[in-house]
């Protein structure tokens, strides 16, 4: 049996919704160029997950789990018409999608430097031979690579397993629909889960919104016409019908939605092949909506030393927030990183006796959808 190599970072399933015939436009930011390209190529990555890929073939196996909210939307459900077990799975589609894209694998890959520094000195003191039986004859170099790399890999690996038990920690947001009517259509991009704070983040000058923080929305397109959105319901109020559907009868409003998968944007965006002009239209405002701004973060090593990073995150938040029908701000409430109401705490400690007890983090994130996939049974 040959090995799947082409790892998708955004499912196959899920940008289903916007191709034609498996052809989807992708506008790269880089050039500004549009090309028609295969389905089967974009958001993807040769072994992204590792090889041999047995993370992708578990991943695919919770793919499967997790497309059956989304297909009982397209097919015509409203949130009001699915059940509670597809209600967390559509959260933690939400979560688990945030935190397996290229752009969050290339945020941890920012702490290389230092990780290699910090694995030269175990190697000069020989702290891993009694770990690690090399199997081949490979060069210092050639082994540091190695261990660098698996280290990396498995700090992703973790991400990815806090991102499929998050959905205990967002529960307590509001759910709704955002439908648009018009004839313009929801767009997608390579990091489609949009995080804003429209509410602090001008207030505490806020370059990144987490999951916990009070205030938090997250915008993840479910297809041409519809967009899901999370909220706060204490700082926020949003008028919705008895589908629980935001309905958006404005074109310029719907171009505010689609400018957030252009900020959120790495590399690409992605339409019907019919929207090229639409989308280019927008790329020429990119500048209004679009951050990119370089934070200083402190990283503990090793051997316990803290050094700053230099980095421009993922997941930032807009400069603009869309202006939606029927909403409105609750009583100013002070700014906290941790709303009250959040379980995020119960997922970490799920997600940290998982990696405890497998010992490595390939096996630690089989053993965290198989444990997802059981606890849905329930």
């Amino acid at each position: 049996m040959s090995r799947p190599k082409n790892h998708h970072y955004v499912p196959r399933h899920f940008l289903r919704a916007w191709d034609l015939e498996e052809k989807v436009n992708v506008l790269h930011l880089a050039s500004g160029g549009v090309f028609q390209e295969d389905i089967s190529k974009v958001c993807s990555r040769n072994y992204f997950y590792g090889n041999p890929p047995t993370v992708e073939k578990e991943l695919s196996s919770l793919e499967g789990y997790q497309a059956r909210p989304l297909n009982t939307l397209r097919d015509g459900s409203d949130l009001t018409d699915i059940s509670d077990q597809e209600i967390r799975l559509l959260l933690s589609f939400v979560t688990t999608q945030r935190s397996r894209t290229k752009a969050m694998k290339e945020d941890i890959n920012t702490g290389e430097e230092f990780l290699r520094d910090a694995v030269k000195d175990d190697m000069e003191a020989e702290r891993y031979e009694e770990f690690i039986e090399w199997t081949s004859d490979l060069s210092e170099e050639e082994k540091e690579d190695t261990i660098v790399e698996t280290s990396l890999l498995g700090t992703h690996y973790y991400i990815i397993s806090l991102g499929i038990f998050a959905y205990i920690g967002i529960q307590d947001l509001e759910a709704v629909m955002i439908r648009n009517v018009t004839d313009r259509d929801f767009i997608i991009c390579d990091a489609p889960v949009v995080h804003d704070n429209p509410r602090y983040k001008a207030f505490r000058s806020l370059v990144l919104a987490a999951l916990g923080n009070r205030g938090v929305q997250l915008f993840c397109p479910i297809d041409r016409n519809r967009m899901l959105l999370l909220y706060d319901p204490e700082v926020y109020r949003l008028e919705s019908n008895s589908r629980r559907q935001v309905l958006i009868k404005s074109p310029e409003v719907v171009d505010q939605l689609n400018l957030l998968q252009l900020h959120n944007a790495e590399e690409i965006v992605m339409s019907r092949p019919s929207s090229e002009q639409y989308v280019l239209g927008l790329y020429d405002r990119i500048e209004e909506v679009r951050r990119r701004k370089e934070i200083t973060e402190t990283i503990e090593t090793e051997l316990g030393d803290n050094v700053e990073v230099d980095k421009i995150p993922p997941y930032q938040v807009p400069k603009l927030s869309p202006e939606l029908p029927g909403y409105s701000l609750r009583d100013m409430l002070p700014y906290k990183k941790k709303r009250p109401s959040c379980q995020a705490q119960k997922s970490q400690r799920v997600v940290h006796r998982i990696f405890n007890e497998a010992g490595a983090p390939d096996l630690a994130l089989v053993y965290a959808v198989r444990f997802f996939e059981e606890m849905l049974e329930q």
